[in-house]
């Protein structure tokens, strides 16, 4: 999977049977693994619950907080509130596969799994697609000259673009 860390690696043989709960805290430091990510500040709390039973477990996640986005207008940083659920389930069997989304199989061999990936992957699909400050209270934070210098590219438009649309 690429980025292990032992801070957010569930080790099975120190879960019970039945329910467990555990807590991690999703910051700056835990988007440092991720070099490409399009958001590089968060602060999230995401909750677990962990269902055990003999060859399987369910996890149920809670994602509470918020990203640093940047305005897809006007390209100001802006807080994005992320408040999510998730679940997955893993079972236990005879080899590895992670071809379905909601179910993964481990080896029996395995002794815990690591949640990095997967609860970066929840982080970025909590966030909207448009990413805005339509949403955002007054004051909003929008860059005016930004906006204003995008609106005169708007009206300075090429003659020859025109000519392009009667294709249409």
């Amino acid at each position: 999977m690429g980025l292990e860390s032992k801070a957010y690696t569930i080790e099975f043989n120190k879960l019970q049977h039945g329910l467990n709960r555990d807590e991690f805290i999703l910051d700056h430091s835990f988007m440092e693994a991720f070099e490409f990510s399009p958001v590089k500040a968060i602060s999230v709390k995401a909750a677990v619950e962990i269902d055990k039973s003999e060859n399987m477990y369910g996890f149920e996640f809670e994602l509470i907080g918020s990203a640093s986005v940047s305005c897809d207008n006007c390209l100001v940083s802006i807080e994005m509130p992320i408040h999510q659920n998730f679940s997955f389930l893993i079972k236990m069997s005879e080899a590895n596969n992670f071809d379905n989304p909601d179910m993964i199989y481990l080896n029996r061999n395995e002794i815990g799994y690591d949640l990095k990936q997967y609860l970066y992957e929840s982080v970025l699909l909590s966030l909207p697609t448009k990413r805005d400050c339509d949403g955002l209270p007054e004051p909003k934070p929008c860059d005016k000259a930004v906006l204003n210098k995008y609106s005169e590219n708007e009206e300075n438009v090429d003659p020859r673009w025109d000519k392009l649309k009667d294709i249409l």
